[in-house]
């Protein structure tokens, strides 16, 4: 009896074990962790005609972004300037196809420690070409755990669910308005570069000029090298900041480089102006914006004498 009574027992507390495992099993964190879904969201990029960003630190201002035939344009309080297609194509690629790495929590436990309220959080409008629009909610950005590279932590309107999601996102949406503008001088493929034109206040002019498979400075030979060397760097020159309050109207430029292609593109100009508060370069990248340019390195690295690239 007593043996029968033990077995009943037993049966019994096993039973309340098993299910009270059922239900913690389908009510804890760790159940909802492996049930969330794998998409978070999809953004066809090539139909977005433009987006909106609103930083909390701008708050209530809005960062426009226009896509255009040149590229794409970033406004403020309605000032103008290119934005910096690079980096336009990197935040607009984390959104192609955003894939959950985890699931962060839920709006009403975690939206205070990720940066998610109406106060903290970014928000970015993405018009698309139909006349809809799409939008998204940016948290804090976090490392990766054990891994290299970051996580952005995201909500969509509507939804209770806050995800990790893999790139710097939740990093470019607070970003300022001048880390959106371009800073390039002069940009494109050093081997469609097919002229430069050199000129100096101070009546000097010269031409490096590709003629077949030869460069040459006016109509003498150049040092091959030396001009490939020359090239390479030029291309990815930029300024660091810009000089947006500095007054150059009614200066003539000091120093000048028009930069021309053979593949069709219009040349770039690069003109050196020295203002109140030191050097001030303009390109044709981006008319209207005036940045700082160095004196002691990067004058002399982009402005060659003529002697510079002959044997």
């Amino acid at each position: 009896m007593w043996s029968n009574l033990s077995t009943r027992a037993l049966l019994i507390a096993v039973g309340v074990l098993a299910l009270l495992f059922l239900i913690s099993d389908l009510w804890s964190p760790r159940a909802k962790d492996r049930s969330f879904r794998e998409v978070v969201m999809t953004l066809d990029t090539a139909a977005v005609t433009g987006f909106s960003l609103f930083p909390s630190s701008l708050s209530p201002a809005e960062l426009r972004f226009d896509r255009s035939p040149a590229g794409w344009m970033v406004s403020l309080d309605g000032i103008a300037h290119r934005a910096d297609d690079e980096r336009v194509r990197e935040f607009l690629g984390g959104h192609a196809v955003m894939r959950s790495k985890r699931l962060t929590g839920f709006m009403d436990l975690v939206k205070e420690r990720y940066d998610l309220t109406d106060s903290l959080r970014e928000t970015a409008v993405f018009r698309l070409v139909d006349g809809g629009d799409r939008t998204v909610h940016y948290g804090r950005n976090t490392f990766a755990p054990g891994k290299v590279g970051m996580w952005s932590t995201i909500n969509l309107p509507g939804e209770d669910e806050v995800f990790s999601v893999e790139g710097t996102m939740s990093m470019l949406a607070e970003q300022p308005f001048a880390e959106w503008r371009t800073k390039w001088l002069v940009r494109g493929d050093p081997a469609h570069i097919h002229r430069l034109r050199f000129s100096y206040s101070m009546d000097t002019a010269f031409v490096v000029e590709r003629v077949g498979g030869t460069w040459l400075v006016d109509a003498d030979t150049a040092d091959q090298s030396k001009v490939d060397g020359y090239l390479a760097p030029l291309v990815r020159s930029r300024a660091q900041t810009f000089a947006d309050t500095v007054n150059i109207a009614g200066l003539s430029p000091d120093h000048s480089l028009e930069v021309s292609f053979d593949d069709g593109r219009a040349p770039i100009t690069v003109n050196i102006y020295t203002g109140w508060s030191g050097l001030v370069a303009t390109t044709s990248l981006d008319p209207g914006s005036k940045m700082r340019f160095d004196p002691a390195r990067e004058l002399v690295r982009m402005f060659k004498t003529r002697g510079y690239f002959l044997p």
